[in-house]
């Protein structure tokens, strides 16, 4: 075939690679946040490959969990790239599934509408990891539908948001592909996510990418008659300008070129671009295979090309990294279901408490649902929205739910004993007119998530503004 070469490979993968900033991991929780933490796969720097085990091309588009090519509208891309593709397809391989309904697909929307301050505008992809980390992603049959309805909306309906707390983010991490062993970690991602089994062909991963997109006529080439995959275009380099937007790598392959420098032959080894050495930066080939959100009638296919050496770009950090993502499934043993209505919803302040002392006037743990506190996770450019709880003109009470089960985890042993759960309601000064209070229970599952009781708190309703309303319900011992 035309154009087809043999790539070597040096077998060295470095260290852990630090955080990149800003746009890796919230700066709320501190430059010891380890995003991977929970994670059960190898971090960054800590798998070693073989690499003569990786085939020349993987395409994981071609695989059944992957979900169709969307087309966005608005600033949606992040989440398009985090959620619709890559928690989609991350969640189908973890449950065996394809990605060929409603039911296990998952919205963009979801989590686009927690941090976009119900503003047409982007988001990163941690953003809806986080989101998916925090409280979880309800599947489209649920939520209704990817994208597309009003901005800023939040789902109306206790089952929606009991379903999302089941799919869940366990870690995500962004990875530097900026030398050519980044770059074979990375292929090693896309192929079996750098963990071979023997006998058992591993799915591989995706990985999540944030391009410059300005002026992408003066990057995109069409790969000429003779030439390996001829016809078929691809981006040399990212944008010389513009803003970011996300997209999703699918996967690689090695013998995709083109002649850069015009020298006339497509080379690896050689100073293509004149700054008197030979890094990953001179590549003329071997691509990523980029998946885009702007339809299937996009560049043919609603994929392109993307050259290894694209993503050195000293000038667009963003563009030197590539995010992945591990998830995992949860059962939630408690939840609370609550109705409230709210004209402002970045002004509403709830906590959550649990003590095993019937006496106690303050709880022994507590929680502050980032849901139902303005996601301070994600700082104050990247808030719920000063609009009404059920979304921007919508002063409709929301039923929705919160998960306890990490207060009930936290209880150990105690879990047992009786218990008294308090929930405390209050607004800033932001919050102009009085929140309300429609109804409050504690729900209970088992082990497999079936369904337990519903215990109703004794008061159920009430009005609060920057005087809090305080409810509390007696559970007793084994309840």
């Amino acid at each position: 075939m035309a154009g087809v070469v043999n790539i070597s490979w040096s077998q060295e993968v470095g260290p852990q690679v630090a955080y990149p900033r800003p746009f890796s991991r919230p700066p709320a929780m501190g430059k010891d946040y380890d995003t991977w933490q929970d994670a059960k796969g190898p971090d960054i720097g800590e798998a070693r490959p073989d690499i003569g085990r990786l085939p020349s091309r993987v395409d994981n588009s071609d695989r059944p969990e992957f979900p169709p090519i969307y087309k966005q509208k608005g600033g949606a891309c992040g989440q398009f790239a985090s959620v619709a593709s890559i928690f989609t397809y991350e969640m189908n391989v973890l449950n065996g599934t394809k990605a060929d309904s409603d039911a296990t697909r998952f919205p963009a929307d979801f989590s686009w509408n927690m941090i976009n301050e119900s503003k047409n505008q982007g988001s990163e992809a941690y953003h809806g990891w986080e989101v998916a980390k925090q409280h979880g992603i309800p599947t489209v049959k649920s939520f209704g539908y990817v994208h597309g309805e009003k901005i800023g909306k939040w789902p109306n309906g206790y089952a929606i948001w009991r379903e999302a707390m089941e799919y869940r983010v366990a870690g995500y991490r962004y990875t530097p592909a900026v030398t050519a062993d980044q770059v074979h970690e990375a292929r090693g991602w896309l192929f079996d996510r750098n963990q071979p089994e023997p006998g058992k062909k591993t799915a591989g991963g995706l990985l999540a990418l944030d391009g410059r997109m300005g002026s992408l006529k003066q990057v995109t080439r069409t790969i000429p008659e003779g030439q390996y995959l001829a016809g078929e275009e691809l981006w040399v380099r990212w944008g010389p300008d513009g803003f970011g937007h996300g997209i999703t790598c699918v996967g690689y392959d090695d013998q995709v070129g083109f002649d850069v420098n015009g020298d006339g032959i497509i080379t690896n080894d050689r100073d293509a671009n004149g700054d008197g050495q030979v890094t990953l930066a001179d590549w003329e080939r071997g691509a990523y295979i980029v998946v885009n959100s702007w339809g299937e009638k996009w560049s043919k296919d609603g994929k392109i090309y993307l050259l290894y050496s694209a993503m050195v770009d000293p000038t667009w950090e963003r563009g030197n990294y590539l995010g992945r993502a591990e998830v995992c499934r949860a059962i939630p043993r408690a939840t609370l279901k609550l109705t409230l209505s709210c004209e402002n919803r970045a002004a509403l302040r709830v906590s959550i408490g649990v003590s095993t002392d019937p006496n106690a006037t303050k709880p022994q743990y507590e929680i502050e649902p980032q849901v139902l506190n303005g996601w301070p996770l994600f700082g104050k450019k990247r808030s719920v929205g000063e609009v009404p709880l059920a979304g921007p003109d919508d002063p409709t009470p929301l039923e929705m739910g919160v998960d306890l089960t990490p207060l009930w985890e936290k209880l150990g042993a105690d879990a047992q004993k009786a218990t008294r759960l308090m929930v405390r309601f209050h607004g800033t000064d932001a919050l102009k007119s009085p929140a309300q209070l429609h109804a409050c229970a504690l729900r209970r599952y088992d082990a497999s998530g079936r369904f337990l009781h519903e215990t109703p708190f004794p008061k159920q309703q009430g009005t609060f503004a920057e005087t809090p309303l305080l409810i509390d319900l007696t559970i007793p011992e084994g309840g």
